[in-house]
Parts: C-alpha cells; sequence; structure tokens
C-alpha cells in the first residue's frame, strides 16, 4: 500500500474544498466582494497548478511554522 505525502493529502481536500480565490493573488475570497482592484474568484480546482502549489506550500508552512 501506497501512502500518499502530505503535499497530496492537501492538493485533494483543496480540490474538493469550495473556497474561492483571487485569480491575481491567490488569497481567498472570504467576505470580500472585489481583491486586486478585480472581482474575479475561482476553485482551487480552476486555478493554475503553480498557484494550487503556492497555496499548499504556504498552508504547510503555517502549519509547521515555517514562512515562504
Amino acid at each position: 500500500m501506497k501512502m500518499k505525502s502530505l503535499y497530496e493529502e492537501y492538493k485533494k481536500e483543496f480540490m474538493a474544498s469550495e473556497t474561492m480565490y483571487c485569480c491575481y493573488c491567490c488569497e481567498p475570497q472570504g467576505s470580500k466582494y472585489g481583491c486586486c482592484q478585480e472581482n474575479h474568484f475561482v476553485t482551487f480546482s480552476d486555478l493554475y497548478p503553480e498557484d494550487q502549489q503556492y497555496i499548499i506550500e504556504n498552508e504547510l508552512g503555517e502549519a509547521f511554522g515555517e514562512t515562504a
């Protein structure tokens, strides 16, 4: 049985999430109506792979006390 890496587990969770992210700075929408002087938010699964990686690496860094 092959174990998934922590990164893969995070990615699976984020892909299933309905959280919306700014297309430009990758910040979660939260209660904001606009970000980066735009109103363009998408789900994690619709972000570019490099943006997905950036978000996951930041989450892992926060979880383990490391900053990017």
